[in-house]
């Protein structure tokens, strides 16, 4: 464990320090010290929040009570009104200003969507169209569900602030119904009586009023209690309780004495007013115990973060240390064995290919770092003998390769001399021949030889080397397809349709017309044989674009990509499966030419196969003979006597 030698002993001691200082210190202590800290601080801030509702309640109170007053008859409140609803505004403003994202945030905004038709409700009021009660109903529905809100609540974890925060709410429901109170009487006292119902709400009230003192009772503190004692008994307090008095006793009906609504009015207002005092005592005092468990928080979650610095500090050190003795030699080693696998190895088989005879050195040995462990060591010379027998296997391959492709080129080319001859001497047979039948049999024998020289010049193509027939005039296009048809078995069902007359350039007029019989040949393949092989072509701006359509069976889309992959040279012939060598013969002509070939599905079944020939093998429009057309496609089809394929159907 102190200076072990093996990849092993070093990552148990990185691991065993990891877990002792990280996950005992941050994994235990940092999650529930952060957990601390932030729920003392969505506790201030729910606090906050709690007192700034309060704010707009105690707003919206004394509008309620004012409004209920000037409905009762009151015309001296209608400038109070209007200054109230201005004190409203302000405070419903600067909540919803400050809501933030605090938690709560989304019940608060639910809340406040109740004085959306305020300003309807004011109208009203100015205009005397709605009753005093439902009035009073509006106001009080509003301040119902703000006083709803337990904001800081949820997050409170500390007794002490847990009981604050009840008492916060018990005085701010007991000072709702003290608001309700006020307001709901200044219209009783304005209109000189109860109507009907009004006496059994102000009892309800009441009752109410009572059941949230004694709440206030249960988790207030014995300061927090005296200071709502003394409001309770303050000189307002007390005249308010003598009217009280007097609505209580007129359960008739009548009151059995006049009150004066704007002298109720002010006594309840300065009630009110020290119960929201004694409010903002305990909003300060709830606010003061979750800031100092804050800075606990804080002060510990500090310690333990220096603790895991220290730790981190240590880990780094350790690890520094560790990468010197494992990560750079291996750094060193993998640098290595990129090399082998992307420069050397294939320098190899580039020079086996560039040299006839001799043979390549073998690649630089791999060697371990100094000072490397001994894992890392074995493991270098592991690498170097994996290089050594993959130099051996690379070498062998190449030369494998190299001998196969000579040997592919040399029987090609004996073959090629072989039809070239075969095909001369059948036509001096059909020169000489006179009976239809044997005549025709020669024609069958011709045809089966132009397809022969194919197939040796299909291994000529694959092998980089050209064929040596060549044409030095420009030949027209409908000429090429007939010579590419000549090379196909059984050209009968082909039709061309459509061809935009255009001369090739005589260079590639044989590699053109051998794309095309490749192309046309495996059309014919997988097509019925009652079905047509269709052959377009149209010039283009850029070109001309060549299309052999047919009806088969199609392709599925996974097998179609991999077939224009080989035909873009993407893949090696020498690996491949034998029925795709046509694949690669089209690809490497192409690339030759410049064409591009694609095979893409048709719209209603079979492969569409197109060619886009660029404009350098078009040659400019010219004059020809008929006798020079037929003495062209003669020549292309190694046929002296200028026969034509006679299945061939041209329809323009």
């Amino acid at each position: 464990m102190v200076r072990p030698r093996t990849i092993r002993g070093q990552l148990s001691r990185i691991l065993v320090v990891s877990l002792l200082l990280v996950s005992v210190l941050l994994g235990v202590i940092v999650v529930r010290e952060v957990g601390s800290y932030r729920q003392s601080g969505e506790t201030v801030d729910g606090v906050s929040l709690a007192l700034a509702v309060q704010d707009l309640v105690q707003e919206v109170q004394r509008e309620r009570g004012l409004s209920n007053g000037l409905l009762g008859g009151d015309a001296r409140l209608e400038r109070p009104v209007a200054d109230q609803r201005v004190n409203t505004d302000r405070a419903l403003n600067a909540l919803e200003g400050g809501i933030g994202d605090t938690p709560g945030s989304a019940e608060l905004r639910t809340a406040l969507d109740r004085f959306a038709t305020l300003a309807t409700t004011r109208w009203q009021i100015d205009g005397r169209q709605i009753s005093r009660q439902v009035a009073f109903q509006f106001y009080t529905d509003g301040i119902t569900v703000l006083n709803r809100l337990t904001l800081g609540l949820d997050s409170a974890r500390d007794s002490q602030v847990r009981h604050g925060l009840r008492a916060l709410y018990a005085l701010g429901d007991t000072k709702e119904q003290t608001a309700k109170e006020r307001g709901f009487l200044n219209g009783v006292f304005a209109a000189d009586e109860f109507r009907a119902d009004e006496y059994g709400q102000f009892q309800e009230i009441r009752a109410a009023k009572t059941a949230g003192l004694a709440a206030f009772a249960r988790d207030a503190t014995a300061r927090q209690q005296r200071l709502l004692d003394a409001a309770l008994r303050s000189e307002n307090a007390t005249k308010a309780t003598e009217s009280e008095q007097i609505a209580i006793a007129s359960y008739a009906g009548p009151l059995v004495r006049s009150v004066d609504p704007v002298t109720w009015w002010a006594q309840m207002t300065a009630v009110i007013d020290e119960q929201r005092r004694v409010q903002q005592a305990i909003g300060d005092d709830v606010r003061q115990r979750a800031e100092v468990l804050r800075k606990h928080a804080a002060f510990i979650l500090g310690g333990v973060l220096l603790a895991a610095l220290l730790a981190v500090i240590g880990e780094v050190a350790m690890v520094f240390v560790s990468v010197r003795a494992i990560v750079r030699p291996l750094v060193l080693l993998a640098d290595d064995a990129g090399d082998v696998a992307d420069r050397r190895l294939p320098g190899i088989i580039a020079a086996w290919h560039a040299s006839d005879e001799s043979q390549p050195p073998p690649p630089e040995p791999v060697h371990a770092a100094s000072g490397a462990s001994t894992e890392i060591a074995a493991l270098a010379a592991a690498l170097d003998g994996v290089q050594s027998t993959a130099f051996t296997l690379a070498s062998e391959q190449a030369q494998v390769r190299r001998n196969t492709v000579e040997s592919l080129g040399n029987l090609a080319r004996r073959n090629q001399n072989l039809v070239r001859r075969q095909l001369s001497l059948i036509s001096e047979f059909e020169r000489a021949e006179l009976d239809p039948k044997g005549l025709s049999n020669l024609f069958e024998l011709d045809h089966l030889a132009t397809r022969m020289r194919r197939n040796a010049e299909n291994l000529l193509v694959l092998v980089g080397e050209s064929s040596p027939r060549r044409w030095a005039e420009p030949i027209a296009l409908t000429d090429v397809i007939r010579a590419g048809l000549s090379e196909v078995d059984d050209y009968h069902p082909v039709v061309v349709h459509r061809i935009d007359e255009v001369a090739i350039v005589g260079g590639v007029v044989t590699a053109l017309a051998h794309m095309l019989a490749e192309l046309i040949e495996n059309g014919l393949a997988f097509s019925p044989p009652d079905l047509e092989v269709e052959i377009y072509g149209r010039m283009l701006p850029t070109g001309y674009l060549l299309a052999v359509v047919d009806h088969g069976i199609g392709m599925p889309a996974h097998k179609l990509a991999q077939a224009n992959a080989r035909l873009r040279g993407e893949q090696d012939f020498v690996v491949a499966p034998t029925r795709y060598l046509g694949h690669y013969v089209v690809g490497r002509l192409a690339r030759r030419l410049g064409i591009e070939v694609e095979l893409n599905a048709s719209p209603v079944s079979g492969i569409v196969a197109r060619l886009h020939l660029p404009a350098e093998i078009i040659a400019g429009e010219r004059d020809r003979e008929e006798s020079a057309g037929e003495q062209a496609i003669s020549a292309l089809s190694a046929g002296a006597d200028g026969r034509m394929p006679g299945g061939l159907s041209l329809q323009r």
